[in-house]
């Protein structure tokens, strides 16, 4: 009896794992970039979720900032690479850069403090349109 009342918790916390990191609460740019300065590794992996103030492209990768200025230290960013910034264009008939400035997105992803010229900025990388949802 002890026996299968073990295998069945054990099976809820392995089916009820899913569900837990779905409902996970998303961080904004304060909660995350303050998460990011205190770990151990300068990672945090999570949900993040801001509307985009501001967005830019150099390279082949594009920006999504939760900040007017990309420089502020209260911005978090969202790097586009390659790969999702096309497939973003393809889905929302333009450069999300452009499109997505105003809009409330939700990315999933690894949030890391960056050099960037003379500052450092939190980013998130994100490789696959599967991270990041447009939330309105």
């Amino acid at each position: 009896m002890m026996r299968a009342r073990t295998i069945a918790a054990i099976l809820a916390t392995v089916v009820a794992s899913p569900a837990l990191a779905q409902a996970q609460a998303a961080m904004g740019p304060a909660q995350t970039i303050e998460a990011v300065a205190a770990s151990k590794t300068g990672e945090v992996e999570g949900v993040f979720e801001f509307v985009v103030a501001s967005g830019g492209a150099g390279g082949f990768s594009a920006y999504l900032n939760s900040a007017a200025d990309y420089r502020d230290p209260g911005n978090l960013t969202i790097e586009l690479h390659s790969t999702a910034r096309n497939a973003l264009k393809d889905k929302l008939g333009g450069h999300a850069e452009d499109v997505l400035v105003g809009k409330r997105v939700r990315v999933k992803g690894i949030a890391r403090r960056v050099p960037v010229g003379s500052h450092f900025q939190t980013r998130i990388a994100v490789d696959s349109i599967d991270q990041i949802q447009i939330l309105g």
